[in-house]
């Protein structure tokens, strides 16, 4: 089951920040950078928790027969509105929704981690069963040591005031968000962090195979500088690539 705190979380996220930001050049970089990832041409693509669609609209406009999935009403109706009928996109929980299709590539960015590590299992094996046998998912690991090393981070973001903390015992980054006027209505995100050893054994136990693991970047605080490549023990996630093992 979902946890509680994820749609008023993702969408005060979405009220307090700027959407009238043109990233199209960093979502077609991205969206190039996921292509060469998959390693294969590929013709369709299931991307769940895909919040405001901008990686799924990218995509479409290059050729790719995109579908979403997102919780998030106000999310589904924003990326409908701005893919010009592109993309398929479907309000629903995860955990739950029926879709009755197979795709050559399955994607969860930014977001993997929500409830425990049985909800992580659960979904998993819904992802191989949303898989074509040939086919790849894409999926972003928050990686424990960097949210570690950030605990107690403030910064602001657009209207909103965020911090950054870490739960030792349960393993998870927790990123509160709150506007400066009403400090007392804060929202938190709670996300379970895996080493890749820890996600490479939970992959085996739903029949997935990692084949490839791809390094994100990090924030610099210091020099308040993000760094867009850094090695894997100082990368804030890394994406891996897993295949049905057959």
């Amino acid at each position: 089951m979902t946890q509680s705190w994820v749609k008023p979380f993702y969408r005060k996220q979405f009220a307090w920040m700027n959407q009238e930001l043109d990233t199209e050049d960093a979502y077609t970089e991205l969206s190039q950078e996921v292509k060469e990832q998959v390693g294969k041409p590929f013709h369709n693509m299931l991307d769940i928790g895909a919040g405001k669609g901008d990686m799924a609209r990218t995509l479409a406009v290059h050729g790719i027969e995109m579908t979403t999935l997102e919780l998030v009403p106000e999310l589904v109706e924003f990326a409908r509105e701005r893919s010009n009928g592109l993309v398929t996109s479907y309000c629903g929980d995860f955990y739950t929704f029926k879709l009755h299709k197979t795709f050559d590539v399955v994607s969860y960015f930014d977001g993997f981690g929500i409830g425990s590590d049985a909800d992580q299992i659960r979904l998993l094996n819904r992802i191989r069963r949303w898989m074509k046998d040939d086919g790849c998912a894409l999926i972003d690991i928050y990686q424990p040591k960097y949210w570690q090393q950030v605990d107690g981070r403030e910064m602001k973001v657009d209207a909103a005031c965020r911090v950054y903390q870490y739960d030792e015992e349960g393993h998870r980054m927790l990123d509160s968000w709150w506007h400066p006027d009403h400090p007392e209505d804060r929202v938190t995100q709670s996300l379970r962090c895996y080493s890749l050893e820890e996600i490479g054994e939970m992959c085996k136990q739903t029949g997935l195979s990692i084949v490839g693991i791809f390094p994100g970047g990090a924030m610099d605080f210091e020099k308040w500088r993000y760094h867009e490549r850094v090695p894997l023990h100082q990368c804030l996630s890394y994406r891996v690539k897993v295949k049905k093992i057959v």
